[in-house]
């Protein structure tokens, strides 16, 4: 009896699994939504950048609709208890990636508000690579997470490159947070310097949950 329970267990988070890659897709989609705002803004034009973070939104309800499901069937499933906390981690983790994305755009949105202009082009560059490098973070997830069952090994292997891209992106938010630093010495308007710095390093924090997400598939590997 007790193996067919851990087959209908094994089974059960399978589902939550493929589930999850759903999840990660519909992360991946705010990711690319985020990239946009920030081509947006090197316009200048603040209606497209309007625009841009609306699909932001659209696509973090997305990756919300599916979290909540997710939640909702590991609250009803057969899970072993270290499985459901490990899943439940896995979910509300990489939840984190979308919700500072979100938080990212909204301050660059709210800066090209006020300003009309974009700041420096080296600035928006840095900008632009840091959400290049959670767009890649997000596909490996998905990578890792599509193999986590067949290949723990390759899974671990892959959540290890995502966290070497989350030291490639720190390296680069230095840089930029300098950079920011530099041209706020310069331009004298403290308010949306600060909205700048907090859109960096909630933009930086989106590779830190990347990181962390990986993190929780290596434990699901090894526990595996």
């Amino acid at each position: 009896m007790s193996g067919t329970w851990s087959w209908i267990s094994r089974r059960r988070e399978q589902e939550i699994l493929d589930l999850q890659v759903k999840h990660f897709t519909r992360i991946l989609s705010v990711a690319e939504e985020s990239i946009k705002v920030i081509e947006a803004m090197k316009t200048g034009n603040v209606e497209s950048v309007i625009q841009a973070y609306a699909s932001v939104k659209e696509a973090e309800r997305a990756a919300d609709k599916v979290k909540d499901e997710i939640i909702t069937d590991l609250s009803k499933g057969i899970f072993h208890p270290i499985d459901r906390e490990e899943l439940l981690r896995l979910v509300l983790v990489s939840d984190d990636i979308a919700d500072h994305l979100n938080a990212a755009t909204r301050r660059l949105l709210l800066y090209m508000k006020v300003e009309k202009t974009p700041p420096p082009e080296n600035i928006i560059d840095g900008f632009l690579k840091i959400a290049e490098i959670a767009k890649i973070s997000i596909e490996k997830i998905i990578e890792a997470a599509k193999i986590l069952r067949r290949d723990p090994s390759r899974a671990v292997a892959i959540a290890r490159e995502v966290e070497r891209l989350e030291e490639e992106a720190d390296e680069i938010r230095s840089t930029t947070e300098e950079e920011i630093i530099d041209w706020c010495d310069k331009k004298g308007k403290p308010g949306s310097c600060i909205t700048l710095y907090k859109a960096l390093q909630s933009l930086e924090t989106s590779t830190d949950k990347c990181e962390d997400t990986g993190d929780v598939i290596r434990s699901i590997a090894i526990l595996s």
